[in-house]
């Protein structure tokens, strides 16, 4: 009787460790997806807006400090290092630690344990933001020597803009050297596309660099495609790996709009956001073993939402720059309940390390 007893009260004990504690599984694949420069009021005019807005779907949510090494108000380049790293850098650097030396990155650490790899953006795939998960320099600004790691075979799906920092100026880039970093990048085996079109069409075995503008890609309203689209293409291709994937895909221009307080353009950059956000939820809730996180680098512009109805707001700003604001994270499925709470920005990328079988300080 008392071993029953003891069996009964041993079980049961466990049995509520087990729902107070669960434990927390960890993913195959992680899609993080960042909005440059999406605060919490560009979140909440998304919810209040759109009649879709995916923020609804997360089951848990946090906040972001998203200070740098150096500064109270962090620039893409060391926000998108404290993701892509797990570690705090200088403003104006990428990946690599406030002595310039180089920092091992999600994505550099999910390739070498055979995962997948890509990156989408609508910007130049040369910019901060991408550039922090596969190249290490003390500049952002030095896009020309960016663009050359992605010789180094780290991201089997580059989806984004930028030729112009791949081809000489002879050839209608911008580079001061003679190199010719597309043709390097079809040696090494990359199908290079620049269209959309033209990137639907590359068979799904091939590794893929689709540099779709000179820069950046035009606005949303005018490309003719989404973001939704060229994330779908991104998550077909990589899923194919059976040992998993990380892919890094960011909305680029919603920073670049409320740089110059346009709401309107930054707003229309939000929904189309949105639609990669409802393609990575949609993947994740079918796969049931994928990771989604959904956060800023930091904020731009101090949005706030002053009046207005529930078809229209009015908005104010208080700068034409980033601020120091908190951002919010959003998670959803393997591992998500690990992004609740306050988090310093680093340690997101901690988190995904972890998630991943590393640790790292």
């Amino acid at each position: 009787m008392k071993n029953k007893l003891f069996f009964f009260l041993t079980a049961a004990f466990l049995l509520n460790a087990a729902v107070c504690f669960p434990q927390k599984s960890k993913p195959k694949n992680i899609i993080l997806l960042i909005g440059d420069g999406m605060g919490l009021n560009a979140v909440t005019s998304s919810v209040y807006y759109l009649d879709n807005s995916q923020f609804r779907r997360f089951p848990y949510t946090g906040l972001v400090v998203t200070r740098s090494a150096d500064n109270l108000i962090t620039d893409s380049g060391a926000g998108g290092t404290s993701y892509a790293t797990g570690n705090r850098t200088k403003n104006q650097s990428v990946s690599v630690d406030t002595t310039g030396k180089p920092m091992l990155t999600v994505l550099d650490y999910a390739k070498s344990k055979g995962l997948a790899t890509g990156l989408v953006v609508t910007n130049s795939i040369t910019d901060a933001t991408p550039a922090a998960f596969y190249a290490h320099v003390v500049k952002r600004t030095d896009q020309a020597r960016i663009a050359e790691y992605l010789l180094e075979d780290k991201v089997d799906v580059i989806i984004g803009g930028g030729q112009s920092f791949f081809l000489p100026k002879q050839l209608n880039g911008s580079r001061k050297d003679d190199k010719n970093i597309i043709d390097s990048l079809k040696a090494r085996g990359y199908k290079v596309v620049f269209s959309y079109d033209s990137l639907k069409t590359i068979p799904d075995k091939d590794r893929v660099a689709a540099l779709m503008a000179k820069v950046e890609m035009p606005k949303a309203k005018e490309r003719g495609f989404e973001l939704g689209d060229l994330s779908s293409i991104a998550l077909h291709r990589l899923s194919l790996n059976k040992k998993g994937f990380f892919v890094m895909i960011e909305g680029s221009q919603i920073d670049s709009y409320e740089h110059v307080n346009d709401f309107n353009s930054a707003f229309d950059e939000i929904k189309d956001f949105n639609t990669a956000v409802k393609t990575a939820l949609d993947f994740a809730e079918k796969d049931k073993n994928t990771l989604v996180i959904v956060l800023a680098d930091h904020e731009t512009g101090g949005l706030s939402i002053t009046g207005g109805n529930f078809k229209a707001p009015v908005v104010s700003w208080t700068t034409k720059v980033h601020s120091a604001a908190m951002i919010g994270v959003f998670a959803y499925g393997p591992g998500a309940e690990l992004f609740t709470g306050i988090k310093d920005n680093y340690q997101i990328g901690r988190i995904m390390f972890r998630l991943f079988g590393k640790n790292i300080k």
